[in-house]
Protein backbone atom coordinates (compact mmCIF):
# COMPACT_ATOMS: atom_id res chain seq x y z
CA UNK A 1 0.00 0.00 0.00
CA UNK A 2 1.42 3.38 -0.86
CA UNK A 3 1.48 6.40 1.28
CA UNK A 4 -0.81 9.31 0.02
CA UNK A 5 1.47 11.85 0.46
CA UNK A 6 4.57 12.23 -1.66
CA UNK A 7 7.61 12.14 0.25
CA UNK A 8 6.63 10.59 2.93
CA UNK A 9 7.28 7.18 4.03
CA UNK A 10 5.11 4.53 5.31
CA UNK A 11 6.36 4.66 9.04
CA UNK A 12 5.80 8.65 9.34
CA UNK A 13 2.47 7.89 7.53
CA UNK A 14 1.41 5.61 10.05
CA UNK A 15 2.87 7.86 13.15
CA UNK A 16 2.85 11.42 12.08
CA UNK A 17 4.85 12.11 15.01
CA UNK A 18 8.54 12.00 14.48
CA UNK A 19 10.37 8.81 15.96
CA UNK A 20 12.88 9.34 18.22
CA UNK A 21 16.29 7.40 17.84
CA UNK A 22 17.31 8.23 21.39
CA UNK A 23 14.81 5.76 23.19
CA UNK A 24 13.38 6.24 26.82
CA UNK A 25 13.83 10.04 27.81
CA UNK A 26 13.10 9.05 31.46
CA UNK A 27 15.82 6.10 31.52
CA UNK A 28 17.57 5.82 28.11
CA UNK A 29 16.35 1.95 27.20
CA UNK A 30 16.11 2.12 23.35
CA UNK A 31 13.25 0.26 23.16
CA UNK A 32 10.74 3.27 23.96
CA UNK A 33 7.13 4.26 22.24
CA UNK A 34 4.93 7.42 23.51
CA UNK A 35 3.18 6.90 26.72
CA UNK A 36 1.24 9.61 28.19
CA UNK A 37 2.60 12.12 25.94
CA UNK A 38 6.65 11.38 25.88
CA UNK A 39 8.66 8.72 24.42
CA UNK A 40 8.91 5.86 26.83
CA UNK A 41 9.99 2.56 27.91
CA UNK A 42 7.32 0.54 29.27
CA UNK A 43 9.22 -0.28 32.62
CA UNK A 44 8.90 3.66 33.00
CA UNK A 45 5.51 3.70 31.19
CA UNK A 46 4.33 1.37 34.30
CA UNK A 47 6.04 3.07 36.90
CA UNK A 48 4.80 6.64 36.15
CA UNK A 49 0.99 4.97 36.03
CA UNK A 50 1.76 3.23 39.32
CA UNK A 51 2.82 6.54 40.61
CA UNK A 52 -0.22 8.66 39.57
CA UNK A 53 -2.86 5.52 40.34
CA UNK A 54 -1.99 5.60 43.73
CA UNK A 55 -0.84 8.84 44.82
CA UNK A 56 2.80 7.56 45.60
CA UNK A 57 4.64 9.91 47.78
CA UNK A 58 8.62 9.16 47.46
CA UNK A 59 12.22 10.65 48.91
CA UNK A 60 15.14 11.09 47.92
CA UNK A 61 18.21 10.34 50.35
CA UNK A 62 20.49 11.91 48.07
CA UNK A 63 19.86 15.74 47.54
CA UNK A 64 17.25 14.83 44.61
CA UNK A 65 20.02 15.52 42.12
CA UNK A 66 20.28 11.12 41.30
CA UNK A 67 21.10 10.49 38.06
CA UNK A 68 18.32 8.38 35.77
CA UNK A 69 19.87 5.75 33.78
CA UNK A 70 18.68 1.81 32.31
CA UNK A 71 20.51 0.17 34.57
CA UNK A 72 19.88 1.95 38.29
CA UNK A 73 16.39 3.76 37.15
CA UNK A 74 14.90 1.60 40.31
CA UNK A 75 17.22 3.18 42.68
CA UNK A 76 15.62 6.49 43.51
CA UNK A 77 11.85 6.80 42.60
CA UNK A 78 11.65 10.14 43.83
CA UNK A 79 14.25 11.51 41.33
CA UNK A 80 12.61 8.91 38.69
CA UNK A 81 9.00 10.49 39.19
CA UNK A 82 10.15 13.82 38.80
CA UNK A 83 12.36 12.78 35.65
CA UNK A 84 8.49 11.24 34.07
CA UNK A 85 7.51 14.88 34.47
CA UNK A 86 10.13 16.66 33.52
CA UNK A 87 10.18 15.10 29.97
CA UNK A 88 6.62 15.93 29.66
CA UNK A 89 4.44 12.28 30.70
CA UNK A 90 1.34 13.67 31.53
CA UNK A 91 -1.00 13.03 34.74
CA UNK A 92 -4.50 13.59 33.52
CA UNK A 93 -3.45 10.61 30.51
CA UNK A 94 -2.84 8.09 33.12
CA UNK A 95 -5.97 9.03 35.10
CA UNK A 96 -8.15 8.65 31.95
CA UNK A 97 -6.72 5.09 32.31
CA UNK A 98 -8.63 4.68 35.92
CA UNK A 99 -11.17 3.37 35.43
CA UNK A 100 -9.44 -0.04 33.59
CA UNK A 101 -8.92 -3.46 35.05
CA UNK A 102 -5.49 -4.39 35.59
CA UNK A 103 -4.25 -7.75 36.12
CA UNK A 104 -1.55 -9.02 37.26
CA UNK A 105 -0.35 -12.88 37.73
CA UNK A 106 2.83 -14.30 38.63
CA UNK A 107 3.68 -17.86 37.64
CA UNK A 108 6.46 -19.92 38.43
CA UNK A 109 7.88 -22.91 37.67
CA UNK A 110 10.88 -24.56 39.55
CA UNK A 111 12.75 -28.17 38.74
CA UNK A 112 14.45 -28.91 41.79
CA UNK A 113 16.80 -31.31 40.43
CA UNK A 114 18.20 -29.16 37.41
CA UNK A 115 17.87 -25.98 39.63
CA UNK A 116 15.89 -24.37 36.44
CA UNK A 117 14.40 -21.78 37.95
CA UNK A 118 11.41 -20.51 35.25
CA UNK A 119 9.42 -17.37 36.07
CA UNK A 120 6.50 -16.01 34.43
CA UNK A 121 5.60 -12.36 34.79
CA UNK A 122 2.11 -11.64 33.64
CA UNK A 123 1.68 -8.08 33.95
CA UNK A 124 -0.23 -4.91 32.26
CA UNK A 125 1.79 -2.55 34.98
CA UNK A 126 5.52 -3.99 34.63
CA UNK A 127 5.54 -5.31 30.87
CA UNK A 128 8.73 -5.71 29.51
CA UNK A 129 10.48 -3.86 32.59
CA UNK A 130 13.77 -6.31 32.64
CA UNK A 131 14.77 -6.95 36.14
CA UNK A 132 17.53 -8.73 35.52
CA UNK A 133 20.60 -6.50 34.51
CA UNK A 134 19.87 -4.76 37.91
CA UNK A 135 21.23 -7.83 39.60
CA UNK A 136 23.85 -7.05 41.90
CA UNK A 137 27.39 -8.04 41.33
CA UNK A 138 26.96 -10.44 44.50
CA UNK A 139 23.74 -12.31 43.25
CA UNK A 140 24.38 -13.60 39.70
CA UNK A 141 26.07 -16.52 39.93
CA UNK A 142 23.13 -17.84 42.85
CA UNK A 143 21.57 -21.10 41.69
CA UNK A 144 19.03 -21.20 44.49
CA UNK A 145 16.62 -23.77 45.46
CA UNK A 146 13.51 -21.57 45.49
CA UNK A 147 13.41 -18.61 42.92
CA UNK A 148 14.06 -15.44 44.79
CA UNK A 149 10.81 -13.51 44.58
CA UNK A 150 11.08 -10.18 42.39
CA UNK A 151 10.43 -7.82 45.57
CA UNK A 152 13.46 -9.32 47.59
CA UNK A 153 15.57 -8.94 45.03
CA UNK A 154 14.74 -5.52 43.94
CA UNK A 155 14.63 -4.97 47.92
CA UNK A 156 18.07 -6.33 48.33
CA UNK A 157 19.51 -4.17 45.18
CA UNK A 158 18.41 -1.08 47.17
CA UNK A 159 19.92 -1.77 50.27
CA UNK A 160 23.27 -2.36 48.92
CA UNK A 161 22.93 0.71 46.37
CA UNK A 162 22.22 2.90 49.27
CA UNK A 163 25.05 1.05 51.28
CA UNK A 164 27.66 2.63 48.70
CA UNK A 165 25.75 6.03 48.06
CA UNK A 166 26.46 6.65 52.12
CA UNK A 167 29.45 5.57 52.00
CA UNK A 168 30.85 7.78 48.66
CA UNK A 169 28.97 10.84 50.13
CA UNK A 170 31.41 13.66 50.97
CA UNK A 171 32.47 17.49 51.52
CA UNK A 172 35.23 19.14 51.54
CA UNK A 173 36.13 19.83 55.11
CA UNK A 174 38.87 19.95 57.58
CA UNK A 175 38.59 17.14 59.38
CA UNK A 176 39.93 18.98 62.62
CA UNK A 177 37.40 21.52 62.40
CA UNK A 178 34.36 20.31 61.18
CA UNK A 179 32.86 17.97 63.91
CA UNK A 180 31.18 18.47 67.31
CA UNK A 181 29.74 17.04 70.29
CA UNK A 182 28.20 20.11 71.85
CA UNK A 183 24.68 18.83 70.78
CA UNK A 184 21.94 17.21 72.67
CA UNK A 185 20.32 13.96 70.76
CA UNK A 186 17.42 15.53 69.20
CA UNK A 187 19.01 18.36 66.68
CA UNK A 188 21.91 15.85 66.00
CA UNK A 189 19.11 13.48 65.18
CA UNK A 190 16.72 15.54 62.75
CA UNK A 191 20.36 17.22 61.43
CA UNK A 192 23.55 15.02 61.08
CA UNK A 193 25.28 17.01 59.44
CA UNK A 194 25.67 19.37 62.48
CA UNK A 195 27.89 16.24 64.54
CA UNK A 196 30.10 16.29 61.58
CA UNK A 197 30.66 17.43 57.77
CA UNK A 198 30.65 14.35 55.97
CA UNK A 199 34.28 14.01 55.07
CA UNK A 200 35.53 11.27 52.52
CA UNK A 201 35.45 7.76 54.18
CA UNK A 202 38.54 6.27 53.60
CA UNK A 203 38.16 3.21 55.44
CA UNK A 204 39.83 0.87 52.64
CA UNK A 205 43.25 2.70 53.57
CA UNK A 206 43.95 1.04 56.75
CA UNK A 207 46.65 0.13 58.60
CA UNK A 208 46.74 3.97 58.08
CA UNK A 209 48.24 4.77 61.62
CA UNK A 210 47.41 4.15 65.07
CA UNK A 211 44.55 6.00 66.49
CA UNK A 212 45.44 9.54 68.79
CA UNK A 213 42.78 10.54 71.08
CA UNK A 214 41.60 13.48 68.90
CA UNK A 215 41.35 11.20 66.39
CA UNK A 216 38.88 9.24 68.57
CA UNK A 217 36.64 11.96 69.23
CA UNK A 218 36.27 12.97 65.16
CA UNK A 219 36.09 9.06 64.29
CA UNK A 220 32.80 9.23 66.75
CA UNK A 221 30.99 11.83 65.08
CA UNK A 222 31.77 11.02 61.66
CA UNK A 223 30.43 7.41 62.17
CA UNK A 224 27.13 9.35 63.94
CA UNK A 225 26.73 10.88 60.80
CA UNK A 226 27.57 8.16 58.80
CA UNK A 227 25.03 6.33 60.56
CA UNK A 228 22.29 8.50 60.95
CA UNK A 229 23.03 8.67 56.87
CA UNK A 230 22.23 4.95 56.57
CA UNK A 231 19.60 5.11 58.87
CA UNK A 232 17.80 8.06 56.79
CA UNK A 233 17.97 4.87 53.80
CA UNK A 234 15.40 2.73 55.65
CA UNK A 235 11.55 3.28 54.94
CA UNK A 236 10.43 2.87 58.41
CA UNK A 237 12.39 5.03 60.04
CA UNK A 238 11.51 7.85 57.64
CA UNK A 239 8.17 7.26 59.09
CA UNK A 240 8.25 7.65 62.72
CA UNK A 241 7.46 10.39 64.57
CA UNK A 242 10.80 12.73 65.53
CA UNK A 243 10.74 11.23 69.55
CA UNK A 244 11.02 7.49 68.24
CA UNK A 245 13.78 8.61 65.84
CA UNK A 246 15.45 9.73 68.79
CA UNK A 247 15.18 6.52 71.05
CA UNK A 248 15.90 3.93 68.12
CA UNK A 249 19.08 5.89 67.49
CA UNK A 250 20.02 5.81 71.39
CA UNK A 251 19.79 2.02 71.49
CA UNK A 252 20.61 0.79 67.84
CA UNK A 253 23.45 3.32 67.30
CA UNK A 254 26.49 1.35 68.95
CA UNK A 255 25.38 -2.52 67.41
CA UNK A 256 24.81 -0.85 64.01
CA UNK A 257 28.29 0.36 64.31
CA UNK A 258 29.98 -2.20 65.48
CA UNK A 259 28.69 -4.46 62.46
CA UNK A 260 30.25 -2.15 59.98
CA UNK A 261 33.47 -1.92 61.68
CA UNK A 262 33.77 -5.34 62.02
CA UNK A 263 32.95 -6.15 58.33
CA UNK A 264 35.53 -3.77 57.39
CA UNK A 265 38.23 -5.13 59.91
CA UNK A 266 37.45 -8.64 58.52
CA UNK A 267 37.50 -7.77 54.67
CA UNK A 268 40.47 -5.64 54.99
CA UNK A 269 42.64 -8.55 57.04
CA UNK A 270 43.07 -5.63 59.79
CA UNK A 271 44.15 -6.86 63.63
CA UNK A 272 42.53 -4.33 65.49
CA UNK A 273 39.52 -1.98 64.94
CA UNK A 274 39.70 -0.07 61.62
CA UNK A 275 38.37 3.56 61.78
CA UNK A 276 36.43 5.69 59.14
CA UNK A 277 39.65 7.97 58.79
CA UNK A 278 42.17 5.04 58.08
CA UNK A 279 43.60 4.74 61.56
CA UNK A 280 43.42 1.73 63.88
CA UNK A 281 43.66 0.49 67.37
CA UNK A 282 45.35 -3.06 67.58
CA UNK A 283 44.80 -6.20 68.91
CA UNK A 284 48.81 -6.71 69.78
CA UNK A 285 49.19 -5.79 73.29
CA UNK A 286 52.60 -5.04 72.27
CA UNK A 287 51.33 -2.28 70.25
CA UNK A 288 48.82 -0.85 72.42
CA UNK A 289 51.39 1.21 74.42
CA UNK A 290 52.32 3.32 71.90
CA UNK A 291 48.35 4.32 71.63
CA UNK A 292 47.23 7.32 74.14
CA UNK A 293 46.21 6.15 77.18
CA UNK A 294 42.54 7.73 76.68
CA UNK A 295 42.32 4.94 73.64
CA UNK A 296 43.59 2.07 75.69
CA UNK A 297 40.82 3.14 78.14
CA UNK A 298 38.15 3.48 75.49
CA UNK A 299 38.87 0.18 73.57
CA UNK A 300 41.38 -2.68 75.42
CA UNK A 301 37.98 -4.24 76.71
CA UNK A 302 36.38 -4.33 73.68
CA UNK A 303 39.06 -5.18 70.98
CA UNK A 304 39.16 -8.80 71.96
CA UNK A 305 35.36 -9.76 71.98
CA UNK A 306 35.77 -7.50 68.77
CA UNK A 307 38.10 -9.97 66.79
CA UNK A 308 37.11 -13.18 68.38
CA UNK A 309 33.56 -13.00 68.41
CA UNK A 310 32.55 -10.75 65.08
CA UNK A 311 35.39 -10.94 62.85
CA UNK A 312 36.31 -14.07 63.46
CA UNK A 313 32.67 -15.57 62.98
CA UNK A 314 32.46 -12.99 59.85
CA UNK A 315 35.61 -14.85 58.91
CA UNK A 316 34.47 -18.35 59.18
CA UNK A 317 31.48 -17.75 56.97
CA UNK A 318 32.48 -15.43 54.05
CA UNK A 319 29.86 -13.49 55.14
CA UNK A 320 29.31 -11.30 52.49
CA UNK A 321 28.50 -7.57 52.43
CA UNK A 322 24.86 -8.41 51.42
CA UNK A 323 24.48 -10.27 54.42
CA UNK A 324 25.97 -7.42 56.12
CA UNK A 325 23.77 -5.06 55.36
CA UNK A 326 20.96 -7.15 55.86
CA UNK A 327 22.44 -7.81 59.48
CA UNK A 328 22.86 -4.40 60.10
CA UNK A 329 18.90 -3.73 59.30
CA UNK A 330 18.20 -6.31 61.86
CA UNK A 331 20.42 -4.65 64.44
CA UNK A 332 18.58 -1.59 63.95
CA UNK A 333 14.57 -2.30 63.57
CA UNK A 334 14.50 -3.33 67.18
CA UNK A 335 11.13 -3.19 68.90
CA UNK A 336 11.29 -1.63 72.30
CA UNK A 337 8.98 -0.75 74.68
CA UNK A 338 10.38 2.42 74.97
CA UNK A 339 9.00 3.51 71.38
CA UNK A 340 5.30 4.37 70.53
CA UNK A 341 2.65 2.11 69.84
CA UNK A 342 3.20 3.06 66.02
CA UNK A 343 6.48 3.71 66.30
CA UNK A 344 6.70 -0.46 67.72
CA UNK A 345 4.47 -1.41 64.59
CA UNK A 346 6.37 0.84 62.09
CA UNK A 347 9.77 -0.88 62.95
CA UNK A 348 8.13 -4.69 63.34
CA UNK A 349 6.86 -4.20 59.98
CA UNK A 350 10.19 -2.83 58.68
CA UNK A 351 12.43 -5.85 60.57
CA UNK A 352 9.96 -8.47 58.95
CA UNK A 353 10.77 -7.05 55.22
CA UNK A 354 14.48 -7.42 56.34
CA UNK A 355 14.33 -10.89 58.08
CA UNK A 356 12.76 -11.95 54.81
CA UNK A 357 15.48 -10.43 52.69
CA UNK A 358 17.83 -12.32 54.58
CA UNK A 359 15.82 -15.74 54.78
CA UNK A 360 15.64 -15.94 50.73
CA UNK A 361 19.06 -14.20 50.60
CA UNK A 362 20.69 -17.46 52.74
CA UNK A 363 17.85 -19.91 51.20
CA UNK A 364 19.28 -19.43 47.71
CA UNK A 365 22.88 -18.57 48.55
CA UNK A 366 23.09 -22.50 50.21
CA UNK A 367 23.12 -25.90 48.37
CA UNK A 368 20.07 -27.45 50.85
CA UNK A 369 17.90 -26.42 53.02
CA UNK A 370 20.11 -27.92 55.88
CA UNK A 371 22.90 -25.79 55.11
CA UNK A 372 20.61 -22.57 54.76
CA UNK A 373 19.36 -23.28 58.31
CA UNK A 374 22.73 -23.57 60.06
CA UNK A 375 24.22 -20.92 58.28
CA UNK A 376 21.05 -18.54 59.14
CA UNK A 377 21.30 -19.53 62.61
CA UNK A 378 25.02 -18.21 62.46
CA UNK A 379 24.80 -15.07 61.19
CA UNK A 380 21.75 -14.52 63.65
CA UNK A 381 23.95 -15.15 66.60
CA UNK A 382 26.44 -12.39 65.97
CA UNK A 383 23.35 -9.69 66.99
CA UNK A 384 23.35 -10.38 70.28
CA UNK A 385 27.30 -9.76 70.63
CA UNK A 386 27.02 -6.67 68.75
CA UNK A 387 24.14 -5.72 71.48
CA UNK A 388 27.21 -6.82 73.96
CA UNK A 389 29.74 -4.37 72.52
CA UNK A 390 27.69 -1.68 72.42
CA UNK A 391 27.05 -1.98 76.50
CA UNK A 392 31.37 -2.33 76.79
CA UNK A 393 31.56 0.83 74.79
CA UNK A 394 28.79 2.72 76.73
CA UNK A 395 31.11 1.31 79.83
CA UNK A 396 34.19 2.63 78.44
CA UNK A 397 32.93 5.91 77.24
CA UNK A 398 31.44 6.65 80.73
CA UNK A 399 35.00 5.59 82.37
CA UNK A 400 37.04 7.76 79.45
CA UNK A 401 34.45 10.37 80.72
CA UNK A 402 35.44 10.56 84.70
CA UNK A 403 38.68 12.46 83.06
CA UNK A 404 37.95 13.97 79.35
CA UNK A 405 35.74 16.94 79.40
CA UNK A 406 34.89 16.21 75.50
CA UNK A 407 32.83 13.36 76.72
CA UNK A 408 31.01 14.99 79.21
CA UNK A 409 30.20 18.14 80.42
CA UNK A 410 29.60 21.45 78.93
CA UNK A 411 30.34 20.76 74.73
CA UNK A 412 29.72 17.06 75.04
CA UNK A 413 26.77 16.49 75.57
CA UNK A 414 25.57 13.93 72.90
CA UNK A 415 27.78 11.28 73.15
CA UNK A 416 27.47 11.27 77.15
CA UNK A 417 23.96 10.95 76.38
CA UNK A 418 23.94 8.65 73.53
CA UNK A 419 26.49 6.38 76.38
CA UNK A 420 24.89 6.99 79.32
CA UNK A 421 22.45 4.30 80.96
CA UNK A 422 19.72 6.00 80.30
CA UNK A 423 19.64 5.40 76.71
CA UNK A 424 19.15 1.85 77.56
CA UNK A 425 17.53 1.44 81.30
CA UNK A 426 14.19 0.72 80.06
CA UNK A 427 15.35 -2.05 78.06
CA UNK A 428 14.08 -5.57 79.76
CA UNK A 429 17.39 -7.37 80.54
CA UNK A 430 17.25 -10.74 78.40
CA UNK A 431 16.94 -14.19 80.63
CA UNK A 432 19.70 -16.09 79.90
CA UNK A 433 19.20 -18.98 77.43
CA UNK A 434 20.89 -21.93 76.40
CA UNK A 435 23.46 -22.18 73.13
CA UNK A 436 21.04 -21.86 70.45
CA UNK A 437 21.12 -24.91 68.14
CA UNK A 438 21.29 -24.43 64.60
CA UNK A 439 18.88 -26.73 63.74
CA UNK A 440 16.04 -24.90 65.89
CA UNK A 441 15.84 -22.68 62.58
CA UNK A 442 15.17 -25.26 60.21
CA UNK A 443 11.36 -24.74 60.19
CA UNK A 444 11.95 -21.80 58.20
CA UNK A 445 13.39 -23.65 55.27
CA UNK A 446 11.43 -26.59 55.31
CA UNK A 447 11.87 -28.47 52.00
CA UNK A 448 8.17 -29.45 50.31
CA UNK A 449 9.05 -32.47 49.36
CA UNK A 450 9.52 -33.59 52.64
CA UNK A 451 6.02 -32.63 53.87
CA UNK A 452 4.20 -36.61 53.55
Amino acid sequence: MRPPFKNVTAAEWRNPEPVLKEGCLVCGDENAKRHYGAMSCNGCKGFFRRSIWENREYRCSFGKECVIVYKYRNRCRYCRLQRCLDVGMDKNAVRSERTKKVKQEMRMEVDFDKRVIKTEVYSDEEEDDNYSDECPPDMIDIKPDIAMALDTRNGIQEMLYNEQQVLNRAEDCDPTKCYSMDLEVAPAVENPGLVCARTKIIWDQAHGGLITAESLRFNWCRTFTLTLDWFETIYEYVSLQPEDKVSLVKFTLMPVGWLWYAYKAYKLKCDGIVFVDGSYFPRDKKLQPQVCGMCVLYYGKITESFMDDVVARMRDLRMDETEMVLLKGLAFLVPDVRLSVHGNYIVKTGRERIKKYLVEYVRGKCANYLEASFRLAKLLQILPIVNTLGRYEDESALIVSLGETEFTGPGAGLAYHIHSNESRVLAPKPKPRPPQNPLSSLHMFVDPSMEQ
